[in-house]
């Protein structure tokens, strides 16, 4: 029982893993319950805070987020592993041969992963000693990709910021007649942004301080003026507009320009004047 606990601890946790960072296609179920739970506890709380006492911590949100999908990523492979080994005389210690304790366990499961390999307990042999292989494995790929990961996340959200700066930039020069040919301009930016975040929601949960260079703000905005008839229906901006609630929105049926401006109000926490 130990040996298959640990070993479907393991392969959900991968395939989570794997979906999230590779697929191009979003977020796996554990990373999207973890991600969004935290997104509605943390913005309820930002706004309490703000209110009472005037501290912000829109800032951390989107990092606290991350830091935690992947922590549990780790932990859940980790527990994965862990169980695995103690389902037999898998590790002894090395200078008693008596059999391993948990907390032997868990460290030599936790060394194996980070590809240290230094641990006061050995496998006994045969099989054990592939397990490790492939624990160790495992982890270079866990390492590996995560850094890819965030190193993507981190240019989505620049990019979704330089997009709603440079969408306040025009929307500030120019009169709201004359808003559509300005905003043409910047279609093609959306819509490398609405590619990056469908292959990734994550970036949404990091809130700039600055109002300018809030993403779901803009789009929010930018569906309004699609609305009211301001932009032009066939533009390329619109086009990335109905492209972000076809993919990112969560009702299939609905119209995709209010698709995507539901999904930017999800991911806007309002500013309201402190006390």
């Amino acid at each position: 029982m130990l040996i298959l606990t640990g070993a479907a601890l393991v392969l959900v946790a991968f395939y989570d893993f794997l979906r999230t960072t590779i697929s191009l296609s979003g977020t796996g179920f554990l990373s999207r319950a973890i991600a969004d739970g935290l997104w509605r506890l943390g913005s309820k709380s930002t706004l309490v805070l703000e209110r009472t006492t005037g501290l912000s911590i829109r800032g951390l949100l989107g990092p606290v987020i991350l830091l935690a999908v992947a922590g549990t990523w780790v932990l859940i492979h980790l527990c994965g592993y862990a169980l695995i080994l103690r389902g037999g005389l898998s590790l002894v210690q090395a200078e008693t041969g008596e059999p391993a304790t948990w907390v032997q366990t868990v460290a030599f499961a936790g060394s194996t992963l980070s590809t240290l390999g230094a641990s006061t307990v050995q496998v006994t042999g045969g099989w054990w000693d592939i397990l490790s292989m492939v624990a160790a494995m495992n982890g270079m790929i866990l390492l590996t990709l995560a850094v890819s990961f965030l190193l993507n996340i981190l240019q989505t959200t620049t990019n979704a910021r330089t997009f709603a700066s440079r969408f306040h930039a025009v929307k500030a020069s120019v009169p709201d007649g004359d808003m559509s040919k300005q905003l043409e301009g910047l279609g093609s930016d959306l819509t490398s942004v609405v590619v990056m975040l469908t292959a990734s929601p994550l970036p949404r949960f990091f809130v700039p301080s600055d109002p300018t260079m809030d993403f779901p703000n803009a789009i929010v905005e930018l569906c309004d003026l699609t609305r009211n008839g301001t932009l032009e229906k066939t533009s390329e901006i619109v086009a990335a507009i109905r492209l972000l609630g076809r993919h990112l929105g969560t009702t299939p049926d609905e119209d995709e320009v209010a698709a995507a401006r539901k999904w930017a109000l999800r991911h806007t926490i309002p500013r309201k004047n402190r006390r």
